[in-house]
Formats: structure tokens, sequence, C-alpha cells
């Protein structure tokens, strides 16, 4: 794979500009989303419901954004393998590049946004401070993290085409069962608590938060866990793809 990474870097950035190719606002269009998001949720949960947490859109955001970027990164990976079906049977390349292009463009996508996170977090005077060291661990345990998922979803789809949709179904659900738009002590010692508290994206998102909206250093033990998880996933995930790959040709 490291021989081949000029080849993953030129799929990497493909990917990125078939995303924005013919629009006129390019790459503004993936801060966008996030933003219309945050606006109409501060909307309903500050001003209609009167959800009591303080500088809401930041917590919002803290949320969406790593959110957003897996989202779209493993739906998109889903469908790699199959929307490729020339260039598998016609070129030989390391084929799992094609969902880890997808995983590292919205990578790219997700370190730009968070620029944005900044300038909101500045508007609302949150404090920020040492916390946001953690950063960089949080994004790579992510990429892992994700990249696994990435693998296992492209290489699966090629056998079974119902995943393509079943996968917006999931992602659906466990938007909801993330706490993305409540904080984890807003469901105190109600039952729903128990399954969002097994979600990996769940620890994911709290950290990015404790960053963002508490400006404290993510709980070390649930990042420890989610950074070996990612790992056993990325492994699995890659195993997983070298065993089905060989029959890619013939399915897609």
């Amino acid at each position: 794979m490291v021989r081949h990474r000029d080849l993953l870097w030129l799929l990497t950035r493909k990917d990125l500009r078939l995303k924005y190719k013919g629009t006129a606002l390019g790459f503004l269009w993936s801060l966008l989303n996030p933003l219309l998001l945050m606006l109409v949720y501060s909307f309903v949960f500050t001003i209609i419901a009167r959800f009591p947490v303080p500088r809401y859109p930041v917590f919002l955001l803290a949320g969406i954004l790593p959110w957003n970027t897996f989202a779209i990164a493993t739906s998109s990976a889903a469908t790699t393998i199959i929307g490729n079906g020339n260039l598998i049977r016609r070129v030989r390349f390391p084929r799992e590049f094609l969902p880890l292009a997808s995983v590292l463009s919205s990578a790219v996508n997700l370190t730009l946004s968070l620029g944005i996170l900044l300038v909101f977090a500045l508007y609302f005077h949150q404090p920020l401070g040492l916390p946001l060291l953690a950063l960089p661990m949080l994004l790579v345990f992510q990429m892992i993290f994700t990249a696994g998922v990435a693998l296992i979803l492209a290489a699966v789809t090629v056998y079974l085409r119902d995943v393509e949709n079943l996968v917006g179904v999931f992602l659906t659900v466990m938007f909801f069962l993330t706490p993305i738009l409540y904080p984890l002590t807003a469901l105190g010692g109600h039952k729903s608590a128990y399954f969002v508290r097994l979600n990996p994206m769940a620890w994911l998102i709290t950290d990015y938060q404790a960053i963002w909206h508490e400006n404290r250093w993510p709980d070390p033990i649930q990042t420890a866990a989610f950074g070996i998880l990612s790992g056993v996933m990325l492994m699995g995930g890659w195993l997983l793809f070298r065993r089905l790959e060989q029959r890619f040709a013939e399915e897609v």
C-alpha cells in the first residue's frame, strides 16, 4: 500500500473533484448542510423546546460535523467497488484504495470544516484551551474506524446490493442513537441510555463535544476504548475485503 500511496492520493483528489464538479459553491456545499441543520435544530430545541444547553449551536456543530463525515464517507464508500466496475475489470491496483479514497476526502472536508466550528465557538464566546491538542488524535481514530467500516461495506455491497439501501436507514437510526442533538446526561436513567452508551460513535461524538463545548479533555478510558476498537475494525475490514475481493471482477 505504501508503494502505491501516490495512486491513493490521486483517487482522493478525484473523489473531491467529482463531489463538487459543476457546482458554483464547490467545497462550501459541505459546510452549508451542517450549518443548515444547526440552524434548524437550534430553532427547534432552544426556542420551541427550550432545551437547557448553553451555547447550543456550538454543541450541535461539535457533533454534526464529525457525524456527517462518518455518514458521507461510509455511504459513498459502500458503492465504490460496484460503481467502478470497468476499472476493476481492466486495471490491476489495490482495490481497497477506492473506499479509502472516500474516507480520506471526507477527512479533508472535516479538517477544513473545523475552521467554521472555531469561528462559531469564538462568536458564542465558548472557552477553548489545551484540550484542543487532543483533536488530531480523535481525527486519526475516527478515520481508522471509518476506514474499517468503509472496507466492510464496499466489499459486502458487491455481493448484497441491498446493503446500499440499508446503509441509509442504519445511519438515520444511528443519528438519533448518538448524542448529537442532546447531551448524554439528558437521558438520565432511561433505558435508551444503555443502548446509546454502547454506540461507539457516541464515544467519539461526546469526546468532540468535551473539547469544543466543555473545554475539557476527552474521557481517557472512553477514548482508549474507541482507539482500540478502531484498530480492530480496520484490521477486520481489511481482512474481509481481501477475502471477498477475489471475485469482484466477476460480480461487478
